[in-house]
């Protein structure tokens, strides 16, 4: 289970949570996902200690170039272009997000943890601070993923409501990383919770802990014993067996 899924888990009403379960269970996911390319250029760009805007400049440009090309297929192009609108939108929002002022390091490819019996993948895309004994290390995960959208609406209720979704998505992937750290048994450093962040693009906000981030470590372990639970009785909707 990834940790975007148990995040949304964890903030949805029981049909919601029915639902995040089975795509969990069933679908699989893609071997390279669709804001590969962007997603390469932010990480890159963010750990660059100049923050060289050409690395950012010199993808937009491929991708444009690949976007106009008179034979790629329209996922392709569909694919590029997105990517391109996530490069522009987080140049727009840099100075919100205020990742320049923290001093960045590419994240490792870390194994899953277990948490309560239930298989979690957390990928950090950066570490703050680190190195072995007492140095004090965090993580920090970039999303982009538009779902929910405040943009995508005109009510402003519908817009404070998707966006307080996110924020308190993103306070239980804070927790998550954190846990994920301390699984390292110190490889990486002393874990510092105030090091751990979540840069929401749609948003523009950099979120730290939640006040209640010790009860969320908790409700994590209760969810995931719950998950555990449910876990074998999860059918497959019928529509996956007519593909």
């Amino acid at each position: 289970m990834s940790a975007a899924a148990l995040a949304e888990f964890l903030v949805l009403r029981p049909d919601g949570q029915q639902n995040v379960l089975h795509d969990s269970k069933f679908s699989r996911p893609p071997i390279v996902t669709a804001n590969g390319e962007a997603m390469r250029a932010l990480r890159a760009y963010n750990v660059d200690p100049r923050r060289s805007l050409e690395i950012l400049i010199r993808v937009k440009e491929a991708l444009s170039i690949k976007a106009a090309e008179r034979a790629i297929k329209p996922k392709a192009r569909e694919d590029a272009l997105r990517c391109i609108e996530i490069i522009d939108l987080f140049e727009k929002r840099e100075n919100a997000l205020g990742m320049r002022k923290v001093a960045l390091s590419s994240a490792p490819n870390f194994n899953t943890i277990e948490i309560e019996g239930v298989t979690v993948s957390i990928r950090p895309d950066f570490l703050v601070g680190g190195g072995r004994g007492r140095e004090r290390v965090g993580a920090g995960l970039l999303r982009v993923a538009k779902a929910p959208d405040p943009d995508a609406c005109k009510r402003d209720a519908t817009k404070e409501r998707r966006g307080d979704h996110r924020r308190e998505m993103a306070r239980y992937m804070v927790a998550m990383m954190q846990m994920l750290l301390e699984a390292q048994d110190g490889s990486l450093g002393t874990v510092d919770r105030d090091l751990c962040f979540v840069a929401d693009l749609r948003l523009g906000e950099r979120i730290g802990p939640a006040s209640d981030h010790t009860a969320r470590l908790r409700t994590i372990r209760a969810a995931c014993n719950q998950i555990r639970e449910l876990w074998p009785s999860i059918k497959a909707k019928p529509a996956l067996y007519r593909k």
